[in-house]
């Protein structure tokens, strides 16, 4: 079963309205997971982000954020990871990929041999192209 470890904007796509299509497509991998047709990995710095999303740019109480993310962790066909491969992480970041969260993915789906990763930032995919790291979309 093809691993797809999602990118922060992904899920907060899922969850909200803040682009159609991106949504659209956020819901139909989704629905695959629960489907069992992919397995979903959301990494705990990726948890961590959509918390901080949800609450400074949703404006999202605590408790409804605690509740979105346990919702989201209980869907079907969703596996949560909190190993992260250090060695690897810091000969990605800082400079071949500047931002952390993104090196730290990057640095997990390597880890989660034939995994690719679902995000809607362009840059990024850019940047896992380079690295040979294949992106779901």
């Amino acid at each position: 079963m093809k691993r797809v470890l999602v990118d922060t904007n992904v899920i907060a796509s899922f969850l909200t309205d803040r682009n159609a299509t991106q949504q659209a497509k956020a819901a139909a991998l989704f629905e695959a997971a629960e489907a069992r047709r992919v397995e979903i990995v959301v990494a705990q710095l990726v948890a961590a982000e959509l918390v901080d999303v949800l609450r400074n740019v949703y404006a999202v109480s605590r408790v409804e954020a605690a509740a979105t993310l346990k919702d989201l962790l209980a869907l079907p066909g969703l596996r949560a990871v909190g190993t992260l491969p250090w060695p690897r992480l810091f000969e990605l970041w800082p400079g071949v990929v500047p931002d952390f969260a993104d090196a730290a993915l990057a640095a997990i789906c390597e880890a989660e041999a034939g995994s690719a990763i679902a995000t809607f930032d362009g840059m990024f995919r850019r940047r896992l192209a380079r690295l040979g790291i294949p992106s779901h979309w």
